[in-house]
């Protein structure tokens, strides 16, 4: 998802695969499982590209971690809890924009 979230346009597994870091390089059968694993959760949409398809991400990497926390919260058994727990790991100034936003909404 992160070489996906870095570019605007729809990548190929090959696209994918080569903008790989080296330290993470993994074969291009590897890369298409995984693409087509994500586009049938629909995390990815994908279009032709020839005789490949092309990938991109449904959400961008602000509302796919904004999903997951979502989906964390659900299963909590105490929501306030979580979100206080959460919150204690903020810094100070992430603390102050969330108040700020808090006091927007």
């Amino acid at each position: 998802m992160d070489v996906l979230w870095t570019t605007d346009m729809p990548l190929t597994p090959g696209g994918v695969q080569e903008r790989l870091p080296e330290e993470r390089r993994v074969e291009y059968t590897t890369v298409m499982t995984v693409l087509a694993r994500l586009w049938k959760k629909g995390r990815l949409t994908r279009e032709r590209d020839g005789r490949a398809y092309a990938y991109r991400p449904v959400l961008n990497r602000s509302e796919h971690a904004a999903r997951r926390m979502e989906e964390i919260l659900e299963t909590a058994g105490d929501r306030s809890t979580a979100l206080a727990r959460f919150t204690e790991q903020l810094s100070a100034s992430e603390r102050k924009k969330l108040r700020a936003f808090l006091e927007h909404e």
